[in-house]
Parts: structure tokens; C-alpha cells; sequence
């Protein structure tokens, strides 16, 4: 995990260098405070960076599809797999949900026992087939970006490229001025300095290590 605790990178440091790009502090801290949360959502919304994912521990509920705990700050789920008890640990197959639908039209029609498989829909998270006990389970998930508030508030995107929040409110505050010419070369150096934070935050094998899709050509699954 990416250590992002330094005491002078924080919100209130990333808009007064933006404010010193500007040579103008008459936008104040609320206007500009909005552009570094734009930016930051931005950026982090068109890559899969390895230091935005986290493990959750969720459970089960007894009778039921549903699980307890998701986290709320979950964007996409990566991989679901029953940790306890021991003799049940297991990666559960994840399906689509229309797939699920068609193989499995009334969840309340099928027994209950240990999960096997998981969807999504409306970015929540089901188990299959109904629970029969508690079953802790791990979910491993990339997270949205938190909300900066205060001006001690650390950003997301680490340290080491922090110029690529300030740019990224520099650009908008330049739109806010309509000057969109200099906007447009701030952008070029914006995208640069994403490829460069993506060959480090990255998986580096492969393709990116997204939640898997069934196979298109046999798509239902038969439980």
C-alpha cells in the first residue's frame, strides 16, 4: 500500500501551489478546493491504479442471498472467495447477473448451504445459493476516491505525483478563465504524467487484473 502520510501534502498545499501556477488568489479555497476533487476523480476514474484497491472482510447472512459489510466506498469488485470456516475456503465463481437470471429464475427455489458463486447488480454484491450459515468471506475491491474536506485532508494519488493534481486543477481553473489554449497544453502534460503513474501503480503482467467476464461462448452456468 502506497504511504501518503506527509505532513506537507495535503489538500491545503496542493491548492496553494495550484493558487502560485494562477498568480491569483481570488478564486478562494472552496472554488479551487472543487477542481483538486474534480481532478483527483478524473484521474483516478480512467486508470486501474494498484494503490486504489483494498480487501474487505463481509459475511454472509443466514437464509439469505445478501452479504454484510460491503464496503461503502467500493467502485468495482475485483475477486470474492470464502475465508471461514477452513473447510469451506473456496474462490466463488463470479457470473453475471442476466447469466444468473436465466439459470436461476427464483433464488427462493434452490436450498441453502455453502456459497459458490457471486454477481453483482446495482453495485451490490450476492452470493449463490442462499446461505446456511455465517460464512466470513473476502472480497477484494478497487475504492472510490475519498471526498478532500479539510485542508489536512491527504490525497489519494501518492506523493510522488502530486504535480498531476495540481495540473489538474490548474487546467480547470483555466477553463473557468476560457483559456482553453493553455488548457489544452496543460492536458497533454496531464496525460503524460498519467502514463507515467500508470507503469508504476500497475500490474505489471498481463492484462489488467479486472473481475473476470464468463466466457461469451458457454455463458450459463448449470448449478
Amino acid at each position: 500500500m502506497v504511504d501518503n502520510n506527509s505532513m506537507t501534502y495535503n489538500l491545503g498545499t496542493v491548492r496553494t501551489r495550484v493558487e502560485q501556477r494562477l498568480d491569483d488568489t481570488g478564486f478562494g479555497s472552496a472554488k479551487l478546493n472543487q477542481f483538486i476533487n474534480d481532478a483527483q476523480r478524473d484521474i483516478l476514474n480512467s486508470r486501474r491504479f494498484t494503490f486504489m484497491e483494498r480487501e474487505a472482510d463481509v459475511t454472509t447472512v443466514i437464509g439469505s442471498d445478501t452479504i454484510s459489510g460491503q464496503p461503502t466506498d467500493m467502485a468495482v469488485p475485483l475477486h470474492l472467495r470464502v475465508y471461514t470456516p477452513v473447510g469451506n475456503a473456496i474462490m466463488l465463481d463470479y457470473m453475471e447477473y442476466e447469466d444468473f437470471d436465466r439459470a436461476v429464475p427464483n433464488i427462493n427455489n434452490v436450498g441453502s448451504t455453502a456459497p459458490s458463486a457471486w454477481r453483482i447488480f446495482n453495485n451490490t454484491i450476492y452470493v449463490y445459493p442462499l446461505a446456511n450459515a455465517e460464512y466470513a468471506l473476502k472480497l477484494k475491491y478497487v475504492k472510490n476516491a475519498d471526498e478532500l474536506t479539510g485542508d489536512a485532508s491527504v490525497p489519494e494519488i501518492p506523493e510522488a505525483f502530486s504535480e498531476i493534481l495540481v495540473l489538474g486543477a490548474y487546467k480547470r481553473a483555466l477553463e473557468h478563465n476560457d483559456d482553453f489554449d493553455l488548457s489544452q497544453v496543460i492536458q497533454s502534460q496531464i496525460d503524460e504524467l498519467a502514463d507515467k503513474m500508470d507503469e508504476r501503480y500497475k500490474r505489471q503482467a498481463g492484462f489488467p487484473h479486472i473481475m473476470r467476464q464468463p466466457n461469451r461462448t458457454t455463458r450459463t452456468r448449470r448449478f
